[in-house]
C-alpha cells in the first residue's frame, strides 16, 4: 500500500475503508473472491501504527456455513467440545467452535490489498463529511477525498442511556503459554470457568487448547470496571500453577469490548456510507460476539454491490433486545449473580441449545425453556421493570386505544366491571388528582394566607357559574361545553406540539361531538335531569338524518385537521372514540378524560413544575380526598335523579381548573 503523496490533495476513490478491523477485513476478502476490486481505486483510513489485529476472533458454525461465508482458509483451529469447568462438556454435534488469529485475519487482507493499488491514511477524519451529488467528500490529515462508497467500521457511540439500559466492559487479558507437560485436553476447549474470585463483578477464565502444552488462557471481566494488567496476572498465575506444569508466555492479548444496551447514536450519510461491524450492529452487547454476523453481512454486502443493489439488513428481533437489556441490567446491577446466571444455564440447558441463542436463532418456545432454567425472581424483576419503562415511553394516545380495545372485549364477556375497577383508579389517581395540583400552577402562592386566597377565589369562580346555571341552564351548558372543548383541544396540542388556537378549539368540539352524539339516547337521559334544561328538547328530536350529519361533520372535521397537522395522533384518537361507541357514554368518556387527557396533563405538570409523581400525588391529596368525598357522596347518598346536579357541580369545579391550566400553558410556553 502507498502513502498519500501530498497533504492537503484531493483525489476520487471507489472505496474508501475506515479502520481494518474485523468487519472490514472481512469485506475486503469477500470483494476480492468476487472481482469487485479489479480496476478500483481504494484507500485506506487506519490510524493505527500496527497494521495487525493480535485479537483472537471465535465462532461457531457448520462445516457448510465455513464455505459460504468464506471462511475456511482462516481458521486455524476448531473443537467439537465445550467445557463449562465443574459443570459440563458437550459435544456441539455438527457445530464446531472455531478460533481465527487476528494476525492471520489482516495480513491476508494486506496480501490481497497489496495486489491492487492502495493509498493508505495513517489519521482519522477531520471534519465531518460532505454529502455530494455523485461521491462523498472526506477529510483526513489534510487529504481531501472524494468516494463513491465508504465502509466505516470505526467504533461507534451511544446515545444517553435510558432508566431500562445498562452499559459494562467486556475487558479481557490472556497468555498464550507453553508448559513443559501435556496437560491440555485438546478435544475440547473451555467455554466458561467461574472457579476464580469474582472482584464484584462477573469474570471466568476461557481456555482454547491449541496443543496438549499450549493453549491460550484468558481472563475475561463483565463489569463497570476494566482489567487491570496486576489484578489479571494475579489471577491468571494462580490458575496456571493449579496445572501442576512450568510455563512461559509467548504471547499476551489484551482488549475491550462495550458491552451496551442503548441505541447506537451514529450520522447517516446515505445510501453510500455504510456503517460495518459494532457500528452496524453487528455485536451481540450482553455477550460481545460479532465475528459470525460480521461474515455474515460481508457476504451481504458483497452481493448488494455486485448485483448494484442497496443491502438490506434484517434488524434486531425485539425480543432479543429485551434479553440482551435484561441480562446486561442484572450483571450491572447485581454483578455477582453473574456467576449464578451462566452456571445455572449450562447446567440445565444443552450447550448446543445455548449457542443457538446466543446467535438469536432460538425460537420463542425454546427461549421460554431456557428461561424457566434460570432464577425466576431475578429475571422476573428486572423484566418487569424493562416492561413498566417501556410501557412508559409510549405514546400516551396508545393507553386508550389500547385499553378501548381491551374494555370491548371485557363486555363482550360480561367482564366489564374489571374496566371500571381499572378507570376508577385511573380517576382517582390521575384524574382528580391532576385538577387537585391548581394551586401550584400559580405562582403567587407562597405563604399559607395566600393558599387560603386562592382556594377560595377558586371557589368563587365556581359558585358564579353556579348562579349561571341558576339563571340560564341552556346558557350555562352551552358554556360548560364551549369551555370544556376548548380545554381538551389545548392539553391535546400541547402534547403533541402542535400549534393552539381555533383549530386545537375546533378539535376539542369534534371529539366531544363524537363521544356525546355517537350516545345520543344516554346523553338525552342525563340531560333530562338537569333542572330548568329545555336544551335536551332539541337534542331528543334530533331526526336521525339530523345525528348522521353530525357524526359525520364531526369526524370529517378531525380528520380535516389530522391533515392539515400532519398528525397520526388525530387520528388514532378519532379510532378509539369510534371504537368507544360500542361502549356506554359514562365509559367512552372515562377513557378519554382519564387516559388521555388526564395523562397527558400529569405529564405537563410534573414537566412544567420539576416533580416528581410521588410528590405530585402528595401535594394534590388533600384536594384529591375532597373531590373524592363528593362522589362518594352522590353515589351513595342521592339518587339517580341528582345525577343533574352532580353534573353542575362538576362543571362549576371544571371552569377554574381550565383557567388555571390555561394560564400555566401560557407561564410555561413563555418559558
Amino acid at each position: 500500500m502507498k502513502q498519500p503523496d501530498l497533504a492537503n490533495t484531493s483525489s476520487v476513490y471507489d472505496f474508501l475503508f475506515i479502520g481494518l478491523g474485523g468487519a472490514n477485513s472481512l469485506l475486503i476478502l469477500n470483494l476480492y473472491k468476487n472481482g469487485l476490486l479489479d480496476g478500483k481505486t481504494i484507500a485506506v483510513i487506519e490510524p493505527s501504527h500496527k497494521l495487525t489485529d493480535e485479537k483472537t476472533f471465535c465462532f461457531w458454525s457448520t462445516k457448510e456455513e465455513l464455505f459460504t461465508l468464506n471462511l475456511e482458509e482462516l481458521v486455524s483451529h476448531s473443537w467439537k467440545q465445550i467445557e463449562i469447568t465443574g459443570i459440563t462438556t458437550q459435544s456441539i454435534q455438527q457445530l464446531s467452535y472455531h478460533h481465527v488469529k487476528g494476525p492471520d485475519l489482516t495480513n491476508k487482507t494486506k496480501e490481497v490489498l497489496g495486489l491492487r493499488e492502495v493509498t493508505y491514511f495513517q489519521s482519522t477524519l477531520d471534519h465531518t463529511p460532505t454529502i455530494g451529488s455523485n461521491y462523498l467528500e472526506v477529510t483526513t490529515g489534510g487529504s481531501v477525498l472524494q468516494c463513491h462508497k465508504v465502509f466505516d467500521s470505526r467504533p461507534p457511540t451511544f446515545s444517553k442511556l435510558e432508566k431500562n439500559q445498562s452499559s459494562l466492559y467486556q475487558s479481557f487479558y490472556g497468555w498464550k503459554i507453553k508448559t513443559d507437560k501435556q496437560v491440555f485436553d485438546t478435544s475440547s476447549m473451555g467455554l466458561m470457568n467461574f472457579k476464580i474470585p469474582q472482584n464484584d463483578s462477573t469474570q471466568f477464565i476461557y481456555v482454547l487448547t491449541f496443543e496438549s502444552d499450549t493453549a491460550l488462557v484468558e481472563l475475561t471481566r463483565f463489569g463497570k470496571e476494566k482489567l487491570t494488567k496486576e489484578e489479571a496476572d494475579t489471577i491468571l498465575q494462580d490458575y496456571v500453577q493449579q496445572l501442576g506444569a512450568s510455563f512461559e508466555i509467548l504471547e499476551v492479548e489484551v482488549g475491550v469490548i462495550p458491552m451496551n444496551s442503548g441505541k447506537i447514536d451514529v450520522a447517516d450519510y446515505g445510501d453510500n456510507w455504510i456503517n460495518m461491524g459494532a457500528r452496524a450492529n453487528l455485536l451481540k452487547c450482553s455477550t460481545g460476539y460479532a465475528f459470525h454476523n460480521m461474515a455474515e453481512d460481508a457476504v451481504l454486502q458483497t452481493k448488494a454491490l455486485k448485483n448494484n443493489q442497496k443491502p438490506v439488513r434484517e434488524a434486531k428481533k425485539s425480543r432479543f433486545s429485551f434479553y440482551d437489556r435484561l441480562l446486561l441490567k442484572i450483571l450491572s446491577n447485581t454483578p455477582l449473580q453473574g456467576k449464578i446466571v451462566f452456571e445455572t444455564l449450562f447446567e440445565k440447558v444443552p450447550v448446543i441449545m445455548v449457542l443457538k441463542f446466543l446467535r438469536e436463532k432460538t425460537t420463542p418456545s425454546e427461549e421460554v425453556f431456557i428461561f424457566s432454567k434460570l432464577p425466576k425472581k431475578l429475571f422476573l424483576t428486572a423484566a418487569l421493570k424493562d416492561i413498566y419503562h417501556q410501557i412508559n415511553q409510549l405514546p400516551i394516545i396508545v393507553l386508550p386505544l389500547v385499553f378501548t380495545a381491551i374494555a370491548i372485549l371485557l363486555s363482550f364477556l360480561q367482564f366489564e366491571f374489571i374496566a371500571w375497577g381499572i378507570l376508577a383508579v385511573g380517576f382517582l389517581s390521575v384524574g382528580l388528582a391532576h385538577g387537585a395540583l391548581d394551586h401550584l400552577t400559580s405562582q403567587k402562592i407562597s405563604s399559607t394566607k395566600q393558599l387560603i386566597y386562592f382556594v377560595l377565589s377558586y371557589l368563587l369562580k365556581g359558585a358564579l357559574f353556579g348562579i349561571v346555571w341558576w339563571l340560564s341552564s341552556d346558557v350555562a351548558l352551552v358554556l360548560f361545553i364551549l369551555y370544556s372543548a376548548w380545554h381538551f383541544g389545548q392539553t391535546d396540542f400541547k402534547e403533541w406540539n402542535l400549534k393552539q388556537g381555533w383549530q386545537s378549539f375546533l378539535w376539542g368540539g369534534s371529539l366531544l361531538t363524537v363521544v356525546l352524539f355517537f350516545h345520543l339516547d344516554e346523553l338525552s337521559n342525563i340531560l333530562k335531569q338537569i333542572p330548568n334544561l329545555t336544551l335536551v328538547n332539541l337534542i331528543h328530536e334530533i331526526p336521525p338524518n339530523g345525528l348522521l350529519l353530525i357524526q359525520v361533520l364531526a369526524i370529517s372535521s378531525g380528520l380535516i385537521l389530522a391533515l392539515l397537522n400532519k398528525s397520526t395522533n388525530l387520528v388514532l384518537t378519532l379510532i378509539y372514540l369510534l371504537l368507544a361507541s360500542q361502549l356506554s357514554l359514562l365509559m367512552a368518556f372515562g377513557i378519554y378524560f382519564v387516559l388521555q387527557h388526564s395523562m397527558n396533563g400529569w405529564k405537563h405538570l410534573s414537566v412544567g413544575l420539576d416533580k416528581d409523581s410521588s410528590v405530585m400525588w402528595k401535594n394534590a391529596l388533600p384536594f384529591t380526598i375532597g373531590g373524592a368525598g363528593i362522589l362518594v357522596y352522590f353515589l351513595l347518598f342521592t339518587v339517580e335523579s341528582y345525577i343533574g346536579i352532580f353534573f353542575i357541580i362538576l362543571s362549576c369545579l371544571s371552569l377554574p381548573h381550565v383557567f388555571s391550566m390555561h394560564q400555566f400553558y401560557q407561564l410555561t410556553s413563555s418559558k
